[in-house]
């Protein structure tokens, strides 16, 4: 790979990972931190931090055996031109499956908190239109959104969580450590998870301009994302109990719509906060989206990636559109979320590394 296609700085690479993974997962994580485990999904989000840190720790190892190539080059490479592309289509159809049920999850809130009479087929549409749209400016125009959105999302939301911290009663996270054993195990499973989108790492790490300093970006990295999401579960108890968190179905959003500051110009907090939800969503899903969209164009020897969204539209609004309620929405969600990072990362990461470091003995 010529230095011209090494085009990423360390903090755009921090932004590609925290934009991509810190996806509308957030919103919904301390209710289902909070049914697994009560209120000890804190502790259990730092364990499943140190876990996503390591699994992306091995996705920069296994690039670096592979001189840091393209994915589907990799892939093509260790399984054969045949079974590397049949690999390339089922991650291709796992990152689908994430992002078309994602975008069901943010039609669904748009519709109740902004747009309760427009339908969910058009919001669909609009997005995998906007999402469209981006990707054919290429991937470094992307990766230029993305350093750009960090702080314009980030930034108001920690202001926000802030006042939201002021008003909570701490005492309501105590006592800890009440779960047994097994228990911890499962939720680490399903937090662990829920930081689906690392996959992306992929597709960024060949074109970072200082490789070594790759580990320390995704240390960081991981580091801000696990802060995050065990800040925002430690708050939502503190604020609304944990009773009242396992019931809603978007804790946060219900927390930030209590905000009442005498003086304050601002009312209706939740409309401010759907702004910074709709950019949120868009920088996972158009990540996701380029990618699925890189590695279609490989696999079929497409000549443009602007062709690939023509293949891969259809299948996102169709899944998108199949479960007909929130409760098998986000049982769907729940099941993909967790065997599509098991595909993604861990088994891809095993096999390639196994594989890898064979040949390489072998060339030696």
């Amino acid at each position: 790979m010529s230095k011209k296609d090494n085009f990423i700085s360390e903090y755009q690479l921090f932004a590609t990972i925290v934009v991509t993974i810190i996806g509308v997962g957030i919103f919904s994580y301390p209710s289902s931190i909070a049914n697994s485990v009560g209120n000890d999904g804190w502790i259990v989000t730092i364990i499943s931090g140190a876990i996503v840190y390591f699994l992306l720790y091995a996705i920069y190892k296994v690039q670096k055996i592979n001189g840091f190539r393209e994915f589907i080059y990799i892939i093509k490479d260790n399984f054969g031109p045949y079974i590397g592309k049949i690999v390339g289509i089922v991650f291709v159809f796992f990152n689908i499956a994430i992002v078309s049920m994602g975008m069901r999850i943010f039609s669904e809130v748009i519709k109740m908190y902004l747009m309760e009479k427009t339908p969910t087929e058009f919001i669909i549409l609009i997005m995998i239109l906007i999402g469209t749209i981006i990707i054919r400016g290429g991937f470094k125009n992307l990766i230029k959104l993305n350093e750009l959105l960090l702080p314009i999302i980030f930034l108001p939301m920690t202001f926000v969580i802030i006042i939201l911290a002021a008003q909570g009663d701490y005492t309501n996270i105590l006592p800890v450590f009440q779960n047994t054993p097994f228990q911890y195990i499962k939720s680490i499973a399903l937090t662990t998870f829920a930081f689906e989108g690392f996959e992306i790492c992929y597709l960024a790490m060949p074109h970072v301009e200082r490789k070594s300093k790759i580990p320390k970006v995704i240390f960081w990295s991981v580091l801000y994302i696990t802060l995050a999401y065990a800040i925002i579960s430690i708050v939502s108890i503190a604020v609304l109990g944990v009773e009242q968190t396992k019931l809603l179905i978007w804790p946060t959003i219900t927390m930030i719509k209590s905000i009442n500051i005498p003086g304050y110009f601002i009312e209706q907090w939740e409309g401010v906060v759907m702004i910074f939800w709709i950019l949120l969503y868009i920088s996972t899903f158009v990540n996701l989206y380029l990618f699925s969209s890189v590695v279609v164009k490989s696999v079929f020897n497409l000549e443009d990636i602007k062709l690939s969204p023509i293949l891969i539209t259809p299948f996102i609004y169709v899944f998108a559109m199949y479960p007909e309620n929130l409760a098998q929405l986000y049982s769907l969600y729940e099941n993909i979320s967790i065997s599509a990072p098991i595909f993604t990362v861990v088994i891809l990461i095993l096999l390639l590394g196994i594989i890898s470091m064979i040949k390489r003995r072998g060339r030696r």
